[in-house]
């Protein structure tokens, strides 16, 4: 009698274990992006496209690791996945301030930022103390007003990065802080043409991830992104979108 009961108990602790593991393989990690040309965008029909989707859809293929797609404005999608389990954003700037909210996989891209004036109204600016008595334009969520107001510089934040263009083609604003790699693409975007001045700032492009991700998952994307590198995907991909 107690054999039997044994059976049963042991039968059932090995369906427990089975069941929650095939749960846990099944859920997709839900991958959040938000609309910013040419990294990230989601077309007519529904499809996403840019080279951070490609990156991480390859990415993720190598690490045999499956994902699900969502996009939201940038400020929205980081307060989502810094309380939401099993999700991660991309693309995201990393930086001390944000270091200790997420986990990160990284460097996805190595992103350049430039100051740029409008065709119409040019100025001359050539250094960040050349910026004291005029307004900068960059878009919410960027980062880039943080590490302006330490130099004193009035930032003004756009929802997205084609308003903060528009703001210094109106005139409501003087310079444009964006990035050289999509500045292309929000330029075409609104028809307006812009002057570049200088890169001013370097930061590393990465995907920011839940503190609920295990350390293997973040290890083995860690791992499969490295050897992207070294076979020179990534470098393939980017040149696609590049202008």
């Amino acid at each position: 009698m107690i054999i039997k009961q044994m059976r049963y108990l042991v039968l059932g602790i090995l369906c427990f274990v089975f069941s929650t593991a095939g749960k846990a393989s099944a859920e997709d990690i839900l991958l959040v992006t938000h609309e910013f040309r040419p990294y990230s965008w989601v077309d007519k029909v529904g499809i996403y496209k840019g080279a951070s989707v490609e990156i991480a859809d390859l990415l993720f293929k190598k690490a045999e690791i499956s994902k699900k797609w969502r996009i939201m404005p940038l400020k929205r999608a980081y307060g989502y996945v810094k309380k939401t389990p099993n999700t991660c954003l991309f693309p995201l700037q990393r930086n001390q301030e944000r270091e200790a909210d997420f986990q990160w996989v990284s460097p996805i891209m190595i992103n350049r930022f430039a100051f740029y004036s409008s065709v119409a109204n040019d100025i001359s600016i050539r250094t960040l103390e050349d910026l004291n008595n005029f307004k900068v334009a960059s878009y919410l969520g960027s980062g880039l007003k943080e590490y302006l107001d330490g130099f004193g510089i009035k930032t003004i934040e756009a929802i997205k990065d084609e308003v903060a263009a528009n703001m210094v083609s109106l005139g409501r604003a003087d310079v444009w802080a964006t990035d050289v790699f999509s500045e292309p693409y929000t330029s075409e975007l609104i028809n307006k043409k812009f002057n570049k001045k200088f890169v001013f700032f370097t930061s590393i492009g990465a995907m920011a991830c839940h503190q609920s991700l295990s350390k293997e998952t973040i290890n083995r994307l860690q791992t499969e992104l490295s050897a992207l590198y070294r076979n020179l995907e990534i470098a393939k991909i980017v040149r696609r979108y590049e202008r």
